[in-house]
This record gives C-alpha cells, sequence and structure tokens, in this order.
C-alpha cells in the first residue's frame, strides 16, 4: 500500500444534493477516505453566471487540494455543466469524475431504442450538457430534457412520497413518457430519493441514478490508475460546508443514509 492510495477522494457539490454521491461511493468503495465540501452558504448556484460559479469552483478544488486529495468527484450538475474544465486544469493528473459525463455513459448503455429522458434543474437542462455529452458519443440518439425546478425544494422538505410529490412528478414526466423513452437519467443529486415514486409512476422506464453511475466511474478510475485503497480498517469521512443552515443536519442525514459526523463549517473567498 502506497501513501497516494490512502490519500482521500474529494467531492464538492453547491449544497448538500451531493451526499447522495457520497452515500454511492460509501457502498461502492467502504475502503476509500472522502472529504466532501458543500457550498451551503452560496447555493444554489444554477441562477449564477458562468464568471461566478467557476470562480466558486476554483476556491472549492484550492481547498480540497490543500487536503491532499488524489481524485476529485464533481457531484454538482450545475459545476459539471459549466465547469468542468476548469476543475481538470487545476486538478493536473488527478482522475476527475462528474455525474454528467458518468450518467451519460451509463444511459447509452442502458438504452435499447437509442430514446433518452434527462428530468433535471433548469440550469442543468437549458446547458444542454447531457445531450452534449450523449451525442458526443452516439449522434444518433435523441434525448429528451425536462426541467424539474419543484422537484428540490420537495425533496428538501422530504416529501419523498407524498401526493403533491407524485402529482408533479407525473405532469413533469408527461411530456417525456409521450416520445417514448426507454431509459431515463436522474440529472439532479437530489432525485435519487425519488427512484421508488418514479419507479411506481413509470414502471417500464430504466432509471439512470447519476450518484451510482459516479460511484462506478470512480472505482473503475482508482483501479485503472492503481489509486484504490486496499486498506480494510475502516475509512475516514470528512464533512465540510460553507454555512450550517437550519435542518441543514436533518436533509444532509436523509440524503446520506446515515448520521452527518465530523462536519465543520469553513469560509472560502
Amino acid at each position: 500500500m502506497t501513501a497516494i492510495q490512502q490519500r482521500p477522494i474529494g467531492v464538492f457539490d453547491s449544497g448538500v444534493g451531493g451526499l447522495t454521491v457520497v452515500r454511492a461511493l460509501m457502498e461502492r468503495l467502504p475502503n476509500e477516505n472522502i472529504v466532501y465540501f458543500g457550498d451551503t452558504a452560496r447555493v444554489p448556484y444554477g441562477v449564477k453566471s458562468r464568471h461566478t460559479i467557476e470562480l466558486y469552483t476554483e476556491q472549492i478544488v484550492t481547498y480540497l487540494l490543500e487536503h491532499d486529495v488524489k481524485a476529485l468527484v464533481v457531484a454538482c450538475n450545475t459545476i459539471a455543466a459549466v465547469a468542468r474544465e476548469k476543475v481538470r486544469q487545476l486538478a493536473g493528473d488527478m482522475p476527475v469524475l462528474d455525474v454528467i459525463a458518468a450518467g451519460a455513459q451509463a444511459a447509452l448503455q442502458s438504452t435499447q431504442n437509442n430514446h433518452i429522458g434527462v428530468i433535471a434543474t433548469s440550469t442543468t437542462v437549458n446547458s444542454n450538457a447531457y445531450a452534449r455529452a450523449i451525442h458526443s458519443q452516439n449522434p444518433n440518439t435523441r434525448v429528451f430534457s425536462q426541467a424539474c425546478p419543484l422537484l428540490v425544494p420537495l425533496v428538501e422538505e422530504g416529501w419523498l412520497d407524498h401526493e403533491v410529490t407524485r402529482l408533479t412528478a407525473r405532469e413533469y414526466l408527461k411530456p417525456i413518457l409521450a416520445e417514448n423513452v426507454d431509459t431515463l437519467v436522474l440529472g439532479c443529486t437530489h432525485y435519487p430519493l425519488l427512484k421508488p415514486l418514479i419507479k411506481q409512476e413509470a414502471p417500464e422506464l430504466k432509471l439512470v441514478d447519476s450518484a451510482i453511475t459516479t460511484a462506478e466511474a470512480t472505482a473503475e478510475a482508482l483501479y485503472r490508475s492503481q489509486l484504490a485503497n486496499p486498506n480494510h480498517n475502516g475509512a475516514d469521512y470528512r464533512f465540510y460546508v460553507s454555512d450550517i443552515p437550519l435542518r441543514f443536519q436533518t436533509i444532509g442525514e436523509r440524503f446520506l443514509g446515515r448520521s452527518l459526523e465530523q462536519l465543520e463549517m469553513v469560509s472560502l473567498g
């Protein structure tokens, strides 16, 4: 075992949603140490300019590099859509994974009829990032995107099996289902918590969970680069946020699926 293998994976998001990616990483790579940063003081990123998102991203990546991380995981669709190249520039030779690239790859492997649906926030849909990522590998695939701005607050409210959430999801899914898609990308880190509800509403669809696909892509990258941690003595998880707003602990633990320990507030910029 080398020193670099013992270094943590750096995971970051504009807020709390990226904890679904951390959860998937914990399950797929139980030996890996993880450092997470959520920019809870400046969320949401979706309403900000490209320049501002790139500036915030540079601050976060610089902070994670100070923790001597061996790989970076962009667990935010907005950052992945707008500032992925900025992350790669800062990361140097280390592996950089992101939810959009992983989700697009998994969707292409899943679809049988080349009709893929994407549900995401308005910013991610408007960026066309999923369609670009999919078309770069298969230009003949048809991609149908639907912005679902009401789903994030419903998830954060904890209304995961509420009738209001069910009716909202049903309305958002109507135009996508009309296009005969066979695969649906959950293009927001909040949406994996709605998988049971979406499966009930559209049982015929194959769902692509970007948290799970990103964890799988991270595992492949670490093994390929011989960076995987073989240590079975228990992983260390550290969580940093730029603010601890009311109800953060409750929401964070819902996303993580376990108690949120070793949480610290730090200020960037």
